[in-house]
């Protein structure tokens, strides 16, 4: 069950050990819904649900939630820009949120909401009042950064370095440039809907204080994780450790988690200058997993430079993955009608999946070192690699598996692949309507496959090939890959697939 992640409090690889045993306790900084979601969005989310998936598969209760902070600033600047009330915008967004979650598969955690959290909120920066960590000035009220000696241990700032170059001028109510509101005063014009009764004037919450309160709520003084993107380190992040140990006497959170962030050709996604992928326009070149598989094979905490090439470079390893599958499954229900290959041939050949419980285990002992996907699917791809090269050779001395590896594959198979699409989210489809999607994907970009030829080749590839005529096949075999056509030769006859 040892799981170990990187603290960004403690800047090391830690060992995760649960306030409670076998339980985890995870927070998650969800969304602001003022605006649709791009793919740079969605890389916090995958590894939201990375980490859920390898800590239940490592035998822990997760026992987690991820916020919607249905009260801000833009919400209400959108509301009011469009006529419509700030409840509008916070449905129109959360709806295709929910829409994004079902589409990609991604686990959805409790959802607390800025506005069901409201007496926990006036509750904690009442306490914060009470302990002079905070004060009431006449546009909100404020915490006392320089009341909280470790504030800034998480981003590594200084306060002194901080306040040389902040502008006062911005609120001049304020004690000290780097005091960070906890309630916002209403202003005229604003809607009614956003606006609370406080014992100190009526308003809203500020940004950092809603997190720590619905926590608080939910989970306690303490929790195991909290996780968001690397832009959340500071100020939000900050803010929210200061204001909450101030507020409990208690540390906030045991491990702090951070994902990197998503470029576009080296430059940030900027709806503002029209520079994003759009989800809706990705799935209209890729299938679904393809974008999945783009955050699997990078660190979730490194930074992420996105691009068509590799989005299409991953969407060729996807098809490879299903090329796997589909050749396995067609393994795993053949009859072995031959003798004991792996002790006949010297060579070991056939015995490729009586391992595939530890090859389980290998791909998990990445992943529960600091969700080290990349490396678990390079370990996965180095298997597929050497049973397609076996099962080939002894395919081409008309050989098939031994009894012992049909019957590790009958047995094994199934729970493997169970086992890859509930902890790493892949194989969500059959091979038959993943390669149905591409051949759909590419008839709308005008590249039109003419199913009658390919089956009229691929029966001139099996002639040359009951013939023993090699190079007669292997040129079919040549012109089918020119039609975007790729075969495979499995125990039930010859398949073919779209090549990406």
């Amino acid at each position: 069950m040892i799981v170990r992640l990187f603290d960004t409090l403690s800047k090391e690889v830690t060992t995760l050990q649960t306030l409670e045993p076998g339980r985890v306790k995870m927070y998650c900084c969800g969304i602001t819904p003022y605006s649709n979601t791009h793919i740079g969005h969605t890389r916090t989310f995958f590894s939201y649900d990375l980490l859920y998936r390898v800590l239940v598969d490592a035998g822990y209760h997760v026992d987690w939630a991820r916020n919607i902070t249905d009260v801000e600033d833009k919400i209400i600047a959108k509301a009011l820009a469009e006529g419509v009330t700030p409840g509008d915008i916070v449905r129109r967004y959360v709806t295709e949120q929910t829409e994004v979650f079902d589409k990609f598969r991604l686990k959805v955690p409790d959802e607390p909401r800025v506005t069901e959290t409201i007496p926990e909120i006036l509750e904690m920066i009442g306490t914060l009042i009470k302990k002079d960590h905070a004060y009431v000035s006449s546009s909100g009220v404020y915490f006392r950064v320089h009341r909280f000696g470790d504030y800034g241990k998480l981003s590594r700032n200084k306060v002194a370095e901080l306040r040389k170059g902040a502008r006062v001028e911005v609120d001049e109510s304020k004690e000290d440039a780097v005091d960070f509101v906890l309630w916002k005063f209403a202003k005229p014009g604003e809607p009614a809907e956003v606006i609370w009764p406080s014992p100190w004037g009526a308003g809203r919450p500020g940004w950092h204080i809603e997190c720590s309160a619905m926590i608080h709520k939910k989970f306690g003084d303490t929790i195991d994780i909290h996780m968001g993107g690397r832009d959340l380190i500071f100020p939000h992040h900050e803010c929210e450790i200061a204001q909450s140990e101030a507020a409990t006497g208690k540390t906030f959170s045991s491990i702090w988690l951070h994902c990197g962030m998503v470029t576009l050709y080296g430059e940030k996604m900027s709806k503002s200058t029209n520079h994003f992928v759009s989800i809706a326009d990705f799935l209209k070149r890729y299938p679904d997993e393809v974008l999945r598989l783009v955050f699997l094979s990078t660190s979730y905490s490194q930074p992420l430079d996105y691009t068509d090439e590799l989005a299409t470079e991953n969407y060729k390893k996807l098809a490879k993955i299903y090329r796997a599958v589909a050749l396995f499954d067609s393994y795993a229900q053949a009859k072995p009608t031959g003798p004991d290959t792996s002790s006949a041939t010297g060579t070991g050949a056939s015995a490729i999946f009586v391992g595939m419980d530890e090859l389980c285990q290998a791909m998990r002992s990445h992943l529960r070192e600091d969700l080290g996907s990349a490396a678990a699917l390079g370990v996965f791809f180095d298997f597929v690699r050497q049973a397609n090269q076996a099962l080939a050779a002894l395919e081409k001395r008309g050989q098939t598996l031994s009894a012992a590896d049909q019957e590790a594959l009958k047995d094994q198979w199934p729970r493997f692949k169970a086992w890859m699409s509930e902890t790493l989210g892949l194989l969500g489809s059959t091979p038959q309507e993943f390669f149905a999607l591409a051949a759909a994907l590419r008839r709308d970009e005008g590249d039109h496959l003419d199913d009658t030829r390919v089956e009229h080749l691929i029966a001139q590839r099996n002639s040359a090939r009951a013939a023993k005529d090699w190079a007669a096949a292997d040129r079919v075999r040549d012109e089918l890959l020119n039609h975007g056509i790729q075969v495979q030769d499995t125990p039930s006859g010859t398949k073919w697939t779209v090549d990406i």
